[in-house]
């Protein structure tokens, strides 16, 4: 399965056109994929179609339902062009109705709307807004075309989006399916195939199947330094945090790798100790509030490990944070930056314009926005964009957060369409890095080690709300879920 932006499926759809194929057979087919995902047997029906293309594949369903007896009704915001129009004659025809949509009563079971399609751009305004809401008041089942109209096919945003039940995707998921208000506007997704090539386009997605390779069966003849080592840099007075620490280094450790080490200021090795059964303690030169940057402490870290998560908790001393980033990214370490450790860096954004390390960046769209210089807004008008300019600039690995996650590293792009609201609470994040440092000290590069830690603690997360519900959930209890996920052969 892949996840395709707008424009990569206007392109595929351009190109299965020239290779044979007309935009009538293309929309006929459409016709049938929406149809084939209800039982519109003894159901009225009404069709809500607009003027594009998503409107033409809307009569293309009047047409099919028509010929099968079916108690159907259509609906028009505007008159249909192209093929469209022709869908719409063959319907009127065969004794089909087509009324304007000022006549619509929403007085019905099922209501298919073709209103926009994933083209749309902005709000709806004037009497799409009107029929928008009426759509959502109806009570009736609602099955939307390809996207739910209003909402947004790269960013997944919408104010006024029509709430489907089913939403029938024409070919391929699209982005805006999963991201922003997507998974809360779509309803169940269906995906039907039509014939269009979408090979070799697209964001991979994320799921077991893509995981489980990075979880053979260990050998026999192994020890820890089989499985690498990893260290995670945090913490400070304001944000001790020590079982927030551990839960990261546990789960670094449930994630596979042989060895795992907090290393904290040195006041907080107290607390720590308390905390902290499984991992090792370094502690760190301090200032009494946070940590003081040392170049031997930090040469002796770096050489001991194959990963180095740096941020939670960390404080907002920038200056010396700075410090120990500026070292980091010069060593041949794979590096993770999460948390405080992002804010430090949004500080000084230079100190990635040259570096040895492999870098992962973990940010939210505020902190994405810090690091970009930019408004939050403009993140999330263009999630996907905003991250893949960001990786080929600087040459590094960015997941960034959100209702769904994208990775890339400027090459490789996927999405990990999973995971909830559960996930919504304090630590979650810190979870998630420790995750990725754990797979990433066993070998495997930042962007895969971050698109498999991304799916664990969204599986995890899943599995623990199923048993004490979404509220409950709390991110220490999904960092000692991510044992239990098992990979079979």
């Amino acid at each position: 399965m892949r996840v395709l932006t707008n424009e990569q499926m206007r392109q595929a759809d351009a190109r299965t056109i020239e290779g044979g194929v007309s935009g009538y057979e293309l929309m006929r087919r459409a016709g049938e994929a929406i149809a084939s995902g209800a039982d519109f047997s003894d159901k009225k029906t009404y069709i809500i179609c607009g003027k594009g293309n998503n409107g033409g594949d809307g009569f293309s369903l009047a047409v099919i339902l028509a010929e099968k007896g079916c108690d159907i009704c259509v609906y028009q915001t505007d008159e249909p062009k192209g093929d469209g129009a022709k869908f719409k004659s063959e319907y009127m025809s065969a004794g089909g109705k087509v009324k304007d949509i000022s006549e619509c009563d929403f007085d019905c079971d099922i209501i298919v709307e073709c209103l926009f399609g994933t083209g749309f751009r902005g709000e709806p305004q004037g009497k799409y807004a009107d029929t928008i809401d009426k759509i959502n008041q109806s009570g009736a089942f609602v099955i939307s075309a390809d996207i739910p109209g209003g909402l947004n096919g790269d960013n997944g945003r919408g104010e006024k989006c029509v709430k489907a039940d089913i939403t029938v995707a024409i070919q391929a998921a699209k982005i805006g399916h999963f991201l922003g208000k997507g998974k809360d506007a779509c309803g169940k997704l269906i995906i039907k195939d039509i014939g269009i090539d979408c090979s070799n386009t697209g964001a991979e997605i994320v799921d077991a199947a893509f995981c489980a390779p990075m979880f053979p069966p260990r050998k026999n003849d192994s020890n820890k330094g089989s499985y690498g080592r990893c260290a995670i840099i945090g913490g400070s007075k304001n944000y001790p945090g020590a079982i927030k620490l551990a839960d990261m280094g546990l789960s670094a450790l449930q994630a596979g790798c042989g060895l795992s080490a907090i290393a904290v200021p040195e006041f907080l090795m107290p607390a720590m100790s308390a905390a902290v059964v499984e991992n090792t303690l370094f502690p760190l030169k301090d200032d009494g509030k946070g940590i003081c940057y040392d170049k031997e402490q930090t040469e002796k870290l770096a050489c001991m490990m194959k990963c180095i998560a740096v941020g939670p908790g960390i404080g907002d001393n920038r200056e010396q944070i700075c410090a120990l980033l500026t070292d980091l990214v010069m060593r041949d370490v794979k590096l993770i930056i999460d948390a405080d450790g992002l804010n430090a860096l949004a500080s000084d954004i230079s100190i990635l314009n040259r570096h040895k390390a492999d870098i992962l960046i973990t940010p939210h769209p505020m902190e994405m926005a810090r690091l970009c210089g930019t408004e939050i807004s403009k993140v999330l008008d263009n999630p996907l964009d905003t991250a893949l300019n960001f990786a080929r600039r600087y040459s590094v690995t960015v997941l960034l957060k959100g209702a769904a996650t994208i990775i890339t590293d400027g090459e490789r792009t996927a999405l990990m369409k999973d995971g909830g609201p559960y996930l919504a609470k304090g630590g979650s994040g810190d979870v998630l890095t420790g995750v990725a440092a754990g797979i990433a000290a066993r070998g495997y590069d930042l962007y895969k080690s971050a698109c498999a830690a991304s799916w664990l603690c969204a599986e995890a997360g899943r599995k623990v709300s199923e048993d004490i519900g979404e509220y409950g959930t709390l991110p220490s209890a999904v960092a000692r879920e991510i044992k239990r996920i098992q990979f079979r052969p």
